[in-house]
C-alpha cells in the first residue's frame, strides 16, 4: 500500500511539473506578442535619423519639418535619390508583374527601400504612383504602337517627381524601364497588332484618298477634276486650251457643243497661267 501511494504522488508530482512548464511557456509567448505591438517600428538606416515615410517626402520636396535644419536636407539629398529610383523602379515593375498575372489593383504610398546602411520606408504622392503603376502596366498589355506615348507619360511622371525634390534627372527612366524581360511571352499583343494592321490596310483600300494622282492631260499638265462640270463649262475650257501657243487641234477631240447666253448674264474669260478651267460669272444689273 505504501508503495501504491509513493508512486501515485511521484505521478502527480510530474505531472504539475509539466503543467508548470507549459503554462511559463503559454505566457512568455502571449507577453511577447503584446511587447512587439507596444514597441515602435525601428529602421536600421540611422543615416537620415528620424526621417522616414512622408515626413522624409515632405523634408526632401521643401515642407519645413519641425527640429530638421534645412542645410541637413541638403546634405541628404544624394542619399536620397537612390531611394526615389528604387521607389519609382518597383512600382513600374509591379505595375509590369500585375498586368501579366490579370491582378491590376492600387499601389501603395509606403515601401521599405534597401539601402547600403540597411532599410528605409519611402513615401511617394499617391496621384504619381498610380501612372507609373499604369505605364508599367500598359506597357505590357498594349501594342507596340503606343510605346511612344507610355515613355512620354513615365518620363514626364518622373521629371515632376525629381523637379519636386530639386534632384536633376540626368537619365531618362523610360531608357532602362521600358525593357521586356527575357521569356516574357507577348504574343497576344503581336497578334493584335497583326489584327489592327490589317484593318488598317482593308479600311486604306476599300477609301482611296481623294488625294490620289489624277490622268494627265495632253498637254502633260494634270487634268482638272470637278463634279458637276456644264456643257457649257467643258466647251469653254476647250476653247482655252486650244487657243494655247503650240497646242494642237487635235489635243481635244470632243466638239464645244453650243450653248446660249442669256440677255442678262455676260459671261468674261479671264486668262489666268495657273487654272485654265477658272471662270468669272458677273450678274448684270436687272
Amino acid at each position: 500500500m505504501n508503495g501504491f501511494f509513493q508512486l501515485m504522488v511521484a505521478w502527480g508530482v510530474l505531472l504539475l511539473f509539466v503543467l508548470m512548464l507549459y503554462m511559463i511557456d503559454k505566457f512568455n509567448f502571449v507577453f511577447s506578442s503584446y511587447a512587439q505591438a507596444d514597441t515602435p517600428q525601428t529602421y536600421t538606416d540611422g543615416l537620415f535619423g528620424e526621417l522616414f515615410g512622408k515626413p522624409l517626402w515632405d523634408a526632401m520636396s521643401g515642407l519645413p519639418i519641425p527640429g530638421i535644419e534645412k542645410k541637413l536636407v541638403d546634405n541628404l539629398k544624394p542619399h536620397y535619390e537612390p531611394v526615389l529610383r528604387q521607389h519609382i523602379e518597383q512600382v513600374f515593375m509591379e505595375g509590369y508583374q500585375h498586368a501579366r498575372e490579370g491582378t491590376l489593383g492600387v499601389p501603395s504610398n509606403n515601401r521599405m527601400i534597401p539601402t547600403p546602411r540597411g532599410a528605409l520606408e519611402s513615401w511617394l504622392p499617391l496621384h504619381h504612383l498610380s501612372s507609373i503603376y499604369q505605364a508599367g502596366s500598359e506597357f505590357y498589355s498594349t501594342p507596340d504602337v503606343d510605346i511612344l506615348r507610355i515613355q512620354q507619360n513615365l518620363d514626364q511622371i518622373t521629371s515632376m517627381l525629381y523637379a519636386r525634390v530639386g534632384i536633376s534627372l540626368l537619365d531618362p527612366y523610360s531608357r532602362t524601364l521600358m525593357v521586356h524581360p527575357v521569356g516574357v511571352d507577348r504574343s497576344f499583343v503581336q497578334a493584335a497588332n497583326a489584327t489592327s494592321s490589317a484593318a488598317a490596310s482593308s479600311a486604306s483600300s476599300a477609301n482611296p484618298s481623294p488625294f490620289a494622282a489624277q490622268p494627265e492631260s495632253p498637254l502633260g499638265q494634270a487634268a482638272p477634276v470637278q463634279a458637276g462640270v456644264e456643257g457649257s463649262n467643258v466647251g469653254q475650257v476647250a476653247a482655252q486650251v486650244a487657243s494655247q501657243p503650240g497646242a494642237s487641234p487635235e489635243a481635244w477631240s470632243a466638239p464645244a457643243p453650243n450653248f446660249e447666253v442669256q440677255a442678262d448674264e455676260k459671261v468674261f474669260l479671264e486668262p489666268n497661267l495657273g487654272s485654265l478651267n477658272e471662270q468669272q460669272v458677273t450678274q448684270s444689273p436687272a
